[in-house]
This record gives C-alpha cells, structure tokens and sequence, in this order.
C-alpha cells in the first residue's frame, strides 16, 4: 500500500542468540526491495530501489491508465519503451553497495517491500547461493539457486559464497 509507496517501512532483525560460524552474519547485509514510481498518479514502475537508493535508466516502460488497470488486476497489459526525458548519465544516486571478502559466505536478508501485486526477481551476477530461511522461518537449505521470485511482504535469508578470484576488472565491494 501507500505506507510503502511513500517510504514507511524497514527492517526488523532478530538475530540468533548463538550465531551460525559458518557464514558472516551482519545485519547491514539486508536489501529492502520496492519498485519506484515517477508520480503517485502513474503506477507504472520505472525503477527498483535496494535499501532506497537507486536510479530510473534511460528508457523507462509507458502505459495508459487501461492498460496499467488491466496489469494491476492480472489481466496483463501492453507498455511501450519510451524514452525516459529526466535521464542524466550525471547520476547523484549510487546503488547500495555491501562490502565483501574474496572466498567467504555471507548471509543476506531479502525483503519483498513492493507496493503492487507483482513479484520481483533477484539474482546475483555470477553467483549461486542457498536459500536457508523463508518469511523468518528456518527451512531445510535449497542449494544452488541462481534466482529469487519475491512478492509483497516476503522474507528470504540467503547465503553467498563469494568467489576466490572475482573476475578480471570487477571487485567486491
């Protein structure tokens, strides 16, 4: 709804009173997913924002209020690519960077914070990792996963190993 639209929202970490030594737990490794709209009045999303921050590309997707009523009811819709007239390549938004070692995993929490009834898909370049938690609750680990389907209000915490050697011209950060 509107309270997420507009901003109203976090995260609330309980962590273990004994930690899991096999990964790096650190509650700043929490993404807060939400798509951003340009207005309150055009529900079409131009840009998905990680813990606020983030950044509308140079062409954005367009629809009229019929279609964008048809997708918000499941029916589908038809959008065209427009090209998106604030764009800058002078960006004064960075996207939310976490800071990570070579050859170490680390426990992230993903949290759905969409407005509308539509799933998000996460993935990380050139990764694998393991779901271990679903909406708070321990599960049996899914290794190996390559993505994440997220819809409102879900919960996935998730463990990545990072690479021994990144590749060439791309650091952690």
């Amino acid at each position: 709804g509107s309270q997420r639209t507009n901003g109203a929202y976090g995260a609330l970490i309980i962590k273990e009173r004994v930690p899991d030594v096999k990964f790096v737990d650190d509650a700043a490794n929490t993404l807060v997913l939400q798509e951003w709209y340009m207005s309150s009045t055009n529900q079409t999303p131009v840009s998905l924002l990680i813990n606020g921050k983030g950044r509308a590309g140079e062409y954005i997707h367009s629809g009229d209020e019929n279609a964008i009523d048809d997708f918000l009811k499941g029916k589908g819709g038809v959008f065209k690519t427009v090209l998106n007239e604030h764009y800058t390549e002078d960006f004064t938004t960075d996207y939310h960077e976490f800071p990570v070692n070579t050859d170490t995993s680390y426990r992230f929490r993903i949290i759905g914070a969409i407005s509308q009834n539509f799933p998000l898909k996460l993935s990380i370049e050139d990764h694998n990792f393991t779901a271990i938690s679903v909406d708070s609750l321990n599960i049996q680990p899914v290794e190996g996963l390559t993505a994440l389907w997220l819809a409102a209000a879900e919960r996935y915490d998730i463990v990545v190993k990072t690479k021994a050697s990144p590749r060439v011209g791309e650091a952690y950060k």
